[in-house]
């Protein structure tokens, strides 16, 4: 049994008891230096047994409150976001003299929408202060109504994205319209997961530019997705890409734009973030219900790269922040996967959050978890401010990131309301807990928003000079394809086209095979002789450790060469290799003796399974193809499964072991899916590739 002067240490080290008193720290001393009797530290065991109950049910391992010089080392704070807990006297908040970016993160209905209308109304105070020093503030609104009130409270603008605010794809002053095109494209392909379409919008955007703006001195008109549409439909397939299957995807993705932004994009010329801050003036701009979300995440990456970029170009490098910009229910935006998709890894608010320092650029990012969000935005915030967390591996995570000691974490799951972990890159570098300013929640329900200058855009019909200029480059890219076929192929091209249609679903390298010894540079050769006369279509789709190579022949070819065309319902849908990989599936379970039905009704639903498969015994069961676009497969499963009486399993093949294993990972540990566990495989199409011509 321990000695009272030993249990007495170990108590005050458990508890930290000497981290957050100086006289706890100098009793731990005394009897560590055997200064205390076993009685007077039983005596003392007695006294500090109900701050440690306490400390059991509410633990709160963190440092020590700081002392006020500590806090205040460069200065106290220019806008107040509350005081310590422990230590009432002593606000906490943001000072302007350096960079900021705050992530604000938590549990629903802790405090997180009301700390940041805490700092808008500081920081509202500090412009009326210094008037020579205003920093803009910008706020999406992502649920409409939490910033409602501010407008006419501050004196701010308020716009409303369906009912007053056109933007337009324009680019920012200074800018060159080639460059940001470059810039507009790249961030459109990351939101949409157009891949190669980039380009074909691109090009297009481009070809519009010169069409609609004669006088090049003057602002720029710039085609919105409505005109872009329509003048994809009036050209051939190929007018601006070299695939017809770029452009049908782009067609697609612009088609989701104009049926879900409803007006918001209608602007040839529309709302300039620059014009807003060079007039000295705020905004929260209303944004309720807009879906689908990348579109909502699409609408902020305009206007923030607007603001970015054009800073970057115009070499506007200054020392202090001149515009903040706030980000509600900002998970999506911020994800680690989402950041993936843009070709930096880092999405327009990490890119403001990296480079927007030296460009007068601060920036609040309201979160519900740090789990999956960016590492370089929470590397790059100056100020984390971490409510409740939901769950213990969020939990974790805001441990971490807000470095907090030894069962620092535990405190984030007993933070009451309006409670938080406060920690900021300045002289004191622990994390704090903090009680919250009060401000009433906005309860306002607005029925007039703020309008802009705005040249509204025009269709196609519209406008007969366009018009006239799109038929010209029709009749240009018509008798280019016309010369292309009056050319003819070269003898290896011709023999690779027919090949490829006598054999169909073959992997190229095996007809390169059949047709000798050939120089990687002669099959490269080959192949882009083929996609420019439009004859054959190719994808490069990686299996396993390699790289293969996909053809599919296109009905102009079939014709060319006197064959039958393949009936549609034959094809099967997605990509080229999704394509392919059932075409495969159906003849390795046909040789088997089964019935093989690419895109086959599962029985008794409406879903059509990849490929359907019906054994000798009359037992049915599917098989589903994950390539590029896994996202869906639970709604698959669940449609075979719970839909169909007669599925008696189902096959996932996709292309690495990998992949293969991350899927099974995902949905076993779905909930509502471990139950067809036993009727699920998982396998790569490795096993499924012909293995002769």
């Amino acid at each position: 049994m321990l000695d009272y002067v030993t249990q007495l240490i170990r108590s005050i080290i458990q508890y930290r008891l000497d981290e957050n008193s100086d006289y706890w720290a100098r009793i731990k001393t005394m009897a560590e230096s055997g200064m205390l009797s076993p009685n007077y530290c039983k005596a003392l065991l007695y006294q500090i047994e109900p701050q440690i109950e306490e400390l059991k049910d509410y633990p709160c391992y963190l440092h020590r409150a700081p002392e006020p010089d500590q806090l205040y080392a460069e200065g106290r704070p220019d806008i107040r976001l509350g005081a310590l807990v422990d230590r009432p006297d002593l606000e906490v908040g943001i000072r302007l003299d350096g960079p900021l970016f705050v992530l604000v993160g938590g549990l629903i209905g802790q405090g997180k929408t009301i700390a940041v209308r805490v700092l808008l109304r500081g920081l509202h105070e500090y412009n009326l202060k210094h008037p020579d020093r205003k920093v803009s503030v910008i706020v999406f609104d992502r649920k409409g109504g939490d910033y409602a009130d501010l407008p006419a409270l501050f004196g701010w603008k308020h716009f409303h994205v369906y009912k007053s605010l056109r933007l337009a794809l324009e680019n920012p002053p200074g800018v060159p319209a080639q460059v940001w095109t470059n810039i507009l494209c790249s961030a459109y392909r990351a939101r949409t997961r157009l891949q190669f379409a980039e380009i074909t919008l691109a090009s297009e955007i481009r070809t519009l530019l010169g069409l609609m703006n004669r006088d090049p001195s003057a602002r720029l008109n710039w085609p919105d997705p409505r005109l872009l549409l329509e003048a994809l439909h009036a050209l051939p397939p190929t007018c601006f890409s070299s695939k017809a299957e770029y452009t049908l995807s782009l067609i697609q993705a612009l088609t989701a734009v104009v049926q879900s932004s409803y007006t918001t994009f209608e602007a040839f010329q529309g709302f300039r973030i620059d014009d807003l801050i060079d007039a000295g003036q705020s905004a929260v701009i209303a944004m309720p219900n807009m879906e689908p979300s990348w579109l909502r995440q699409f609408f902020v990456d305009l206007i923030l790269l607007q603001l970015l970029k054009g800073r970057i170009e115009r070499s506007e490098r200054v020392d202090r922040t001149k515009v903040l910009f706030v980000v509600e229910e900002a998970d999506a935006d911020l994800h680690i996967q989402t950041e993936s998709f843009f070709s930096s890894r880092m999405s327009p608010i990490s890119e403001c959050f990296k480079q927007g320092r030296e460009f007068g650029i601060g920036g609040i990012a309201v979160i519900s978890s740090l789990r999956s969000i960016s590492p370089l935005v929470r590397e790059n915030a100056t100020t984390h401010i971490m409510f409740r967390a939901p769950d213990s591996i969020a939990r974790d995570e805001a441990a971490q990131t807000l470095v907090l000691p030894p069962g620092g974490e535990l405190t984030l799951d007993h933070l009451t309301k309006g409670h938080c972990l406060f920690k900021q890159v300045g002289p004191w570098p622990h994390a704090m807990v903090v009680r919250v300013d009060h401000m009433h929640p906005s309860r306002t329900k607005v029925t007039r928003y703020d309008t802009h200058p705005y040249i509204p855009s025009q269709s196609l019909s519209e406008m007969p000079q366009l018009r006239q200029d799109l038929a010209e480059i029709f009749d240009v890219a018509k008798k280019r394809q016309a010369a292309g076929h009056k050319r003819g192929l070269s003898h290896d091209a011709a023999s690779l086209l027919k090949l490829a249609a006598s054999h169909p679903h073959v992997p190229v390298a095996r007809l390169f095979e059949k047709m000798g010894q050939l120089s990687f540079s002669r099959q490269r050769a080959i192949r882009t002789e083929l996609e420019d006369a439009q004859l054959a279509c190719f994808e490069e789709v990686r299996i396993g450790k390699v790289n293969m190579l996909l053809i599919e022949v296109t009905e102009a070819a079939l014709k060319m060469l006197g064959l039958k065309l393949e009936p549609q319902e034959n094809k099967g849908r997605g990509k080229l290799s999704h394509r392919t990989f059932a075409h495969w599936i159906k003849s390795h379970f046909e040789q088997k003796g089964y019935a093989a039905f690419i895109e086959g009704m599962v029985p008794g639903t409406n879903h059509p399974a990849d490929v359907l498969l019906k054994s000798p015994d009359g037992k049915y069961s599917a098989v589903e193809i994950c390539v590029t676009s896994p996202d869906n497969l639970l709604s698959h499963i669940q449609a075979s499964f719970e839909a169909s009486k007669v599925m008696e399993g189902m096959t996932v093949v996709t292309t690495t072991k990998a992949e293969a294993r991350r899927l099974k990972s995902q949905t076993m540990s779905t909930v509502g899916f471990k139950e067809y566990a036993g009727r699920i495989t998982f396998e790569t199409i490795q096993k499924y590739i012909p293995r002769s011509v």
